[in-house]
């Protein structure tokens, strides 16, 4: 165990590098935790032990960004019999290996969720170790990531919310894993909107995104507890869940009034801001639009462990995650930034008799053309968890679908995101149905390889999806049976 302990020093020390091994093995609560929260140092590297295994291909290193739940939105053609993921794209989740997927989400989430729980339970028992700034950032942040990940696990396993009330997945407060009840899915959304409630108020007074933003950089002498917020499940993501979370309730004068209170906050005096033009011009490799993130996961593998996994030209055509040829250009104006930076049309994979629409957002680059290489050097392993478009995309669903302020909707939201991506603005004159569909389009096309689009489908129980293995066809599916993944067999044994 103190060799264990070694290892994480050695992984913070090099900074948010990739390094998950400690958590991969067998735990000893007993001697672990006697020895860990026994000083500032140990609660720190707890939690960062946390964020490192954001990483996992089984979480948002993969699987939850760019690999499972971007093929469930219909992505990439993967209509070939023998593509790795044909059988979970086309919903058949009762065979092998879509439950093998599926089991290894559910179970990294449950054991990181156990993680954080010892992290929360100890900044109670071990109280005095921490001051009152430490204790609100440390269990603020814990809080906050037990929250997104019980939600997420929700969104994917949990059912349609039109049956709310039915059982759901564990919400787990405790790191003794012993086994909790199903809980209806309600139930489990008011739990997360619960521990965001602790977690914002645990940060809004200490937590220096507020006041300084990101702080995407070293704190030099003064060390780096307060810096790299964004790499940190700080104040603005938290808010930014919690609008999400409130969206999922259908709760939508919550959900309006955190988006937009965090769009103000974090806009002002340019702390965030969506993608700009002169951005553009200045950082031409930086293709995740870092000025509008708010929370990512830092994979110093980006390159190698997600392009190379799932997007790279030199992967078999079974293999690889590519759109039908041609599809991008259905999706995106000529002059978007998403298609000019995010997509390679029409190139070939193995021979020329497979051709696919490339998507090179996570590809590893060089500074190229950027001048600011300092910022590069912060902007290339970034994987994207929430950005400021979803919370314009939140505002104006909430304002011009269900106040029915359609005008309001388009020019103080919708406008200014189309803006951002180097597309036309709308009439302020559209009809709701008009507005519905563009928010649509705006969620396909902003957030591929981050994992956003299959849950915009299932919270509004679509019927009819894109499908993936045409150029601009529709794809007609039962919600029930598409939207809801079955509890791995690992939970439901146990249960039996």
């Amino acid at each position: 165990m103190k060799r264990i302990i070694k290892l994480m020093i050695v992984c913070l020390t090099l900074g948010l590098a990739s390094c998950n091994s400690w958590l991969d093995v067998e735990q000893e609560d007993s001697v672990m935790e006697k020895d860990l929260f026994e000083s500032l140092d140990g609660f720190k590297m707890a939690l960062n032990g946390v964020y490192l295994n954001m990483n996992s291909s089984s979480t948002y290193g993969g699987a939850m960004t760019m690999g499972a739940v971007d093929v469930l939105a219909q992505y990439y053609d993967c209509s070939n019999t023998d593509h790795y993921y044909n059988s979970l794209q086309n919903f058949r989740y009762e065979e092998d290996r879509p439950k093998s997927q599926f089991s290894s989400i559910w179970s990294t989430a449950y054991q990181q969720i156990a993680y954080l729980n010892a992290v929360i339970e100890h900044c109670e028992e071990d109280r005095a170790v921490l001051d009152d700034t430490y204790y609100g950032l440390i269990k603020g942040e814990a809080l906050g990531l037990r929250a997104l990940y019980h939600f997420d696990m929700l969104r994917l396993f949990g059912p349609l919310w039109s049956n709310k009330e039915a059982e759901s997945i564990p919400y787990m407060t405790s790191s003794d894993r012993s086994i909790q009840p199903l809980l209806p899915a309600d139930t489990v959304v008011d739990l997360v909107l619960a521990d965001l409630s602790e977690a914002a108020g645990l940060l809004r007074d200490i937590d220096p995104v507020i006041t300084e933003g990101g702080r995407n950089e070293s704190g030099g002498d003064a060390g780096n507890d307060f810096y790299y917020r964004v790499y940190r499940m700080n104040y603005f993501a938290v808010q930014a869940l919690r609008a999400r979370a409130a969206l999922w309730k259908q709760d939508y004068a919550n959900a309006k009034a955190y988006a937009v209170e965090t769009i103000q906050a974090a806009t002002r005096d340019s702390l965030f801001r969506l993608y700009y033009s002169d951005y553009a011009t200045t950082m031409t490799n930086d293709r995740v639009f870092e000025p509008e993130i708010l929370f990512a996961s830092y994979n110093s593998m980006r390159g190698d462990a997600c392009y190379g996994t799932y997007f790279e030209n030199d992967l078999s055509y079974t293999n690889i995650l590519g759109m039908a040829a041609g599809r991008s250009e259905n999706l995106y104006s000529p002059t978007d930034y998403r298609i000019t930076r995010w997509w390679e049309g029409n190139q070939s994979v193995e021979t020329d008799e497979h051709k696919f629409d490339l998507f090179v957002k996570y590809e590893e680059l060089s500074a190229g053309g950027t001048t600011d290489s300092e910022r590069w050097s912060r902007v290339r392993y970034m994987i994207p968890l929430f950005r400021l478009s979803e919370l314009y995309l939140i505002a104006a669903e909430c304002i011009g679908i269900h106040e029915q302020n359609v005008a309001d909707a388009v020019e103080q939201y919708l406008n200014p995101l189309r803006q951002a991506r180097n597309e036309i603005s709308l009439a302020s004159d559209i009809t709701t149905t008009e507005l519905r569909d563009y928010i649509k389009n705006e969620y396909i096309c902003d957030f591929v390889g981050e994992g956003q689009t299959f849950f915009y489908f299932k919270r509004n129980e679509l019927s009819t999806i894109p499908n993936g293995a045409q150029v601009n066809g529709e794809l007609p599916i039962e919600p029930t049976q598409y939207y809801v993944i079955p509890l791995p067999d690992s939970e439901t044994d146990q249960r039996e």
